[in-house]
């Protein structure tokens, strides 16, 4: 416990976020550095006050909600983005994420939150979209004032990184810019008259149609991820904005950027997020996305998959006997052996500490889980090296199975194969249980438990 504590406590005053906890009534109780450098405050005024006194006014009352509904027990969890008021009176961006914790009888005990400042890429948002809807705006004041001259609006559109039409309510071309030419390759000129559907290409009409439907409609309207057909490797996001005679649409302007290393970025950005830092493997956050999917998936189209929660035995004493830097490169190799042993698309993911998950798509019996869980089990349990020796380990798996068409959550799911795996703790380590035991899946569970669970773990 003792060393429990140490860890925790290093975890909690180290880490590179804001870390609180929180009472029922939203004093904080205990605050780590980082989160005092968020706010302003030391530690000792923190302690004294409540979440909702450093909370903008105007974001309080959802921050309540998502309070209420932790407390009524409709969520486990929840993130919001809000602001903060510094000491110093500035106001910042933060990104929150908060859980519940209760005690062995389910009562509320005290909220958990790690705060991120996002105060940078807020401002960096309102920058782009300032930057975008001034070009919009200049674009409109210049097409609306050089109507009359033809020439000198095509060369100031020629001259903008953006794609430039304006298009009639049958979606016919009447001007087009040069960057339509260095896209599609086809002379602006060459384009009036022509159909929309004839540049871009059917598929990629059919899924503009509906928004240019809206523009003329009278709507203004914003079209995110398009590819076109004349550049497949490039990603554009469109503005249509309607063209009004005497109070009726007569057509519309398209101004569409090139947003290719904006979305390679946010793919990056997402797939750090998503990642374990140690491992390599998606991490929780991840696996709560896939698992809600695979559940929806069960649910509407009878997809079935089955759920493995691994909890390692033996590696305290690795990492007591040999050190934590030895410790986590055995996590690492855990990782490349849960990996090796796995079909390709699986998904292994590291929760914390020294618990995994594997989630497994389309596994629908009894009898493919324990060849699984097997697997799983003899993989760890030969010899690692850990730099000065080798060291053995075990692991236990608990199993979570959902048929398709089973009404359930991810959280259910996830909380029946962890106490499926502490009940293959309870029953001998380095094996493997069901949440629900099959009758045709006991034997063999039991057989294997005996045959290569203990006995590994007596080496």
């Amino acid at each position: 416990m003792r060393v429990s504590e140490s860890r925790f406590h290093t975890i909690f005053q180290q880490t590179p976020t804001g870390k609180a906890i929180v009472d029922l009534d939203g004093r904080f109780i205990e605050v780590n550095p980082k989160l005092c450098e968020i706010t302003g405050y030391s530690a000792d005024e923190l302690v004294t006050m409540t979440f909702q006194q450093i909370t903008e006014e105007a974001d309080l009352p959802g921050d309540l909600q998502h309070v209420a509904e932790l407390l009524g027990g409709a969520r486990k969890t929840y993130s919001l983005e809000k602001r903060y008021r510094r000491r110093d009176g500035v106001t910042i961006w933060i990104d929150l994420s908060v859980a519940l914790i209760r005690d062995d009888r389910g009562l509320p005990m005290h909220f958990v939150s790690v705060v991120q400042d996002i105060t940078s890429r807020k401002h960096s948002e309102r920058v782009l979209r300032d930057y975008r809807q001034e070009l919009e705006r200049r674009v409109l004041e210049r097409t609306g004032e050089l109507t009359s001259s033809r020439v000198a609006l095509q060369t100031i559109t020629d001259n903008l990184p953006v794609l430039i039409a304006h298009v009639d309510a049958d979606l016919r071309y009447r001007f087009n810019n040069q960057v339509y030419h260095d896209v599609f390759g086809v002379d602006p000129a060459a384009l009036r008259g022509k159909t929309v559907r004839e540049t871009i290409g059917a598929a990629t009409f059919e899924r503009c149609l509906p928004y240019f439907r809206r523009v003329l409609a009278g709507e203004r309207v914003t079209h995110e991820d398009i590819v076109y057909e004349g550049a497949p490797a490039r990603i554009w996001n469109a503005t249509y904005i309607p063209e009004f005679q005497r109070g009726e649409a007569v057509g519309f302007y398209i101004m569409s950027q090139d947003i290719t290393e904006t979305k390679r970025r946010e793919n990056q950005m997402r797939s750090e997020v998503m990642r374990d830092a140690l491992t390599g493997l998606p991490n929780r956050r991840a696996l709560a996305e896939q698992l809600a999917l695979c559940v929806d998936a069960a649910r509407a189209e009878d997809v079935p998959f089955a759920l493995f929660f691994m909890d390692l035995d033996g590696f305290k004493n690795v990492n007591d006997q040999h050190g934590h830097d030895a410790g986590d490169a055995l996590l690492r190799q855990v990782a490349a052996r849960l990996k090796k042993t796995t079909r390709a698309g699986d998904l292994v993911c590291r929760l914390a500490g020294d618990e995994f998950v594997l989630l497994a798509r389309g596994i629908a019996s009894s009898s493919a889980c324990s060849r699984i869980a097997q697997d799983i089990c003899r993989a760890i349990g030969r010899p690692f090296d850990v730099g000065s020796g080798e060291a053995r380990l075990g692991t236990s798996v608990g199993i979570a199975m959902c048929a398709g068409g089973i009404d359930t959550s991810a959280e259910t799911m996830l909380a029946e194969a962890d106490r499926a795996m502490y009940e293959a703790k309870r029953k001998g380590r380095n094996g493997f249980r069901f949440a629900s035991m099959p009758t045709d899946a006991a034997p063999a569970n039991d057989r294997f438990i005996e045959a290569a669970g203990n006995a590994a773990m007596r080496h």
